[in-house]
C-alpha cells in the first residue's frame, strides 16, 4: 500500500517578499537558509498575530503537535541565519491558500489552485485547459447557488478512499445546473470518519459527495451532517460532477472494500470482541 500524501497546510497567503540578506561587514558566505512557506505561516501566526499554538494549527489545519514541530523548525532556521549571517529564502512546503483565485480569460471559471500541493506559474482551466488566466476576485452571488458538491480527488480523478485522499474538490453549482466554481481543501489527518471534514464540508455548504469507495462508518457521518453521498464513482471530476447533474449517477451501495473500509469494520469488530458477554442465568 502506498503511504498517505503529506498533510497539506493551510496559509493565509504567500509572503510578500522571497526572502532577506545580512548587511555583512566582511561577508563572503553564499550559504542560504530555506524557509517553507508553512514554516513562515507558523511564524507570522505564533509571532505576529500573538495566537496560541492550539489557535494556530486550526488556522492552518494541522495538529497541534504538528504545528509546533513547524514552529520550531522555523525558529531554529531564523535563529541560525541571524548567528551565522546567512540569507533566508521563502518558498517551498506543502501548502494551499484561500486567496488565490483564477478566472478563465476563454471560459470564465473561476477556480483555485487545482493542485494545492503544487505551485506552479501557468494555471489551466480545469474546465476549457486554456492557459490564458489571471487571479481573480471571488464573487459568486449567494443567490446563484444551488449546490455544492465535494469529491474525493487525486490528480483531478475521483480518489477511491475517501479519508486519505489527497484533498476534496468542492464545485459550486448554479442555478442553472452549470459548474460555476472550483475550489480545493485539504484531506484531514487521520481516519475520514473520525475527523472532522464533515463537520467542515457541511459548513461550507456542501450538500452532495460523490466519492469511490466508502466505509459504513464514513458514510453515517456524513448523512448526519446532511450531505447526501454517491459511491462508485470513477473518472475526471469535472466528468463525474457532469454525469451526476444530468442525472446519469446512482449510488452503488459498495462499501468496505478498501483497507480504510477494511480498518473500519476491524474496529468494530474488535469492539465487540472485547465487549463482556452476558451472564448465563
Amino acid at each position: 500500500m502506498s503511504p498517505r500524501p503529506k498533510n497539506i497546510r493551510k496559509i493565509n497567503n504567500t509572503p510578500s517578499v522571497a526572502g532577506f540578506k545580512p548587511i555583512a561587514f566582511n561577508s563572503c558566505c553564499k550559504e542560504t537558509i530555506l524557509l517553507h512557506f508553512e514554516e513562515y505561516e507558523a511564524i507570522r501566526l505564533c509571532d505576529y498575530e500573538m495566537k496560541n499554538q492550539q489557535e494556530a494549527s486550526v488556522s492552518m489545519g494541522v495538529s497541534r503537535p504538528t504545528l509546533s514541530r513547524i514552529y520550531t523548525s522555523a525558529r531554529q532556521k531564523i535563529a541560525k541565519a541571524l548567528v551565522r549571517g546567512v540569507a533566508i529564502m521563502i518558498k517551498g512546503g506543502v501548502v494551499y491558500t484561500d486567496s488565490e483565485w483564477f478566472r478563465c480569460g476563454v471560459c470564465g471559471f473561476l477556480f483555485n489552485n487545482i493542485d494545492p500541493a503544487l505551485k506552479i506559474r501557468k494555471i489551466k482551466c480545469p474546465v476549457c485547459h486554456s492557459d490564458d488566466t489571471n487571479i481573480s476576485n471571488i464573487n459568486i452571488n449567494k443567490n446563484e447557488i444551488m449546490m455544492k458538491i465535494a469529491i474525493p480527488t487525486k490528480g483531478n480523478v475521483v480518489d477511491n478512499h475517501f479519508g486519505h485522499c489527497e484533498y476534496y474538490t468542492i464545485l459550486t453549482v448554479g442555478q442553472d445546473n452549470q459548474i460555476l466554481s472550483s475550489e480545493t481543501i485539504p484531506s484531514p489527518q487521520g481516519c475520514g470518519c473520525k475527523s472532522n471534514i464533515a463537520e467542515e464540508l457541511e459548513n461550507m455548504g456542501v450538500s452532495v459527495m460523490l466519492a469511490g469507495n466508502m466505509g459504513q462508518g464514513a458514510l453515517n457521518v456524513l448523512t448526519s451532517h446532511h450531505i447526501k453521498v454517491m459511491r462508485g464513482c470513477s473518472g475526471n471530476i469535472l466528468d463525474v460532477a457532469t454525469d451526476y447533474l444530468r442525472g446519469k449517477i446512482t449510488d452503488s451501495g459498495i462499501g468496505c472494500s478498501s483497507h480504510e473500509h477494511h480498518h473500519e469494520c476491524h474496529a468494530s469488530l474488535s469492539l465487540q470482541s472485547i465487549a463482556p458477554k452476558d451472564k448465563k442465568e
